[in-house]
């Protein structure tokens, strides 16, 4: 099992500065993280301190350090410390090692993990109304995302989910969702006819590719990159942080620039765990959580463009000639379902519409 203890960087230290390594000599770093750690005297952590640390676990499933799901957790683990004044410790267990996306929500729900970070798809399997998150075209612009996340509808849907046994934390937006195809771009509806297309296993999803035309499979994403080698797929949709980090683009060289959804994933945490601790620490860890979600989802909103040049640069092509137009008008019946079907989905979803002004 890899294990790997995440400690107090320079506070200068952004997302990618964790991955590249902030830190010197042991004492060096010793000094830093003393001068980062806040002053918390006067705060009621309970039994916890410096001296005898809250150590909470938290996976992702994320096999790449560059993919966004461990940056979110190194960022979240690095401010927790600082936050707490090392009252509170984070052990961050990548690679899957503690289960996938799935599994280790199911552990954070039954309370033999502490933390993960989760993808919003997945979460809906436990909240049926979260899945709005999903729509086609529901989000059109970052201006849509972060009215959003620092709307009261964004922060009601992450109370709303508590009563699963899990607490959300926080969101995270990681990007546009575009399609990698092996089989040549998608710039409509037709030209999507009895492609397989991987997607996250949300029945939004699914029902949006099946709709367009596609026979839409679902996988762990640790499979998706061997299934699109093997050709047992024709291509996957995700984020332009994900296709780089994992390679889908060595063999879905065709990106076909849709940006049709707007992917969220966050941190959860057990309930119970997060009820048990005293209010001062629960502010510090979401205070930490709120920090981390919203300096990773900046930083992706230029990285996400940043690593799409990147793939052309190293012998994928793009096409930003899709008629969103189209596949909008295609998706008509995917928000009937919808509406119909997910009574809480729909009362977020009106909310959200009128809160975009659409």
């Amino acid at each position: 099992m890899r294990k790997r203890i995440i400690s107090i960087l320079a506070a200068g230290c952004l997302c990618g500065g964790l991955l590249a390594g902030c830190g010197s000599s042991d004492s060096q770093n010793t000094s830093s993280e003393n001068e980062n750690r806040k002053d918390v005297s006067g705060k009621d952590f309970g039994e916890y301190s410096p001296e005898k640390p809250l150590e909470l676990k938290l996976s992702h499933f994320a096999a790449s350090e560059e993919n966004q799901l461990a940056i979110l957790a190194n960022t979240f683990a690095e401010y927790v410390e600082e936050e707490s004044g090392g009252s509170v410790k984070v052990t961050v267990y990548g690679g899957g090692t503690l289960g996938n996306d799935q599994e280790s929500l199911d552990s954070v729900i039954a309370g033999t993990l502490d933390c993960a970070v989760n993808n919003t798809p997945i979460m809906s399997g436990y909240a049926q109304g979260l899945s709005v998150l999903d729509l086609p075209y529901l989000f059109e612009d970052y201006d849509d995302i972060y009215s959003f996340l620092d709307s009261e509808i964004c922060a009601g849907m992450l109370e709303d989910f508590s009563s699963t046994g899990a607490k959300i934390l926080g969101l995270q937006c990681v990007g546009f969702r575009n399609l990698e195809s092996s089989k040549g771009f998608a710039e409509t509806p037709e030209d999507l006819k009895g492609l397989k297309i991987r997607v996250t296993g949300s029945d939004v999803y699914i029902n949006t590719w099946n709709t367009w035309g596609a026979s839409a499979q679902t996988m762990p994403g640790n499979e998706v990159l061997t299934a699109l080698q093997q050709g047992t797929i024709d291509g996957c949709d995700n984020v332009n942080n994900v296709c780089i980090a994992d390679g889908y683009q060595q063999y879905a060289e065709y990106i076909s620039v849709m940006e049709y959804a707007a992917h969220f994933n966050g941190i959860t945490m057990n309930a119970a765990k997060f009820d048990s601790l005293t209010p001062d620490l629960q502010e510090v860890i979401t205070s930490a959580a709120k920090k981390a979600n919203l300096e990773c989802t900046k930083n992706l909103e230029s990285k996400n463009e940043e690593q799409l040049e990147e793939m052309v640069a190293g012998g994928a092509q793009k096409s930003e000639n899709v008629d969103k137009e189209a596949f909008k008008k295609a998706s008509q019946s995917v928000y009937e379902d919808f509406l119909k079907e997910n009574e809480k989905g729909a009362q977020y979803y009106e909310s959200i519409i009128e809160l975009l002004g659409k």
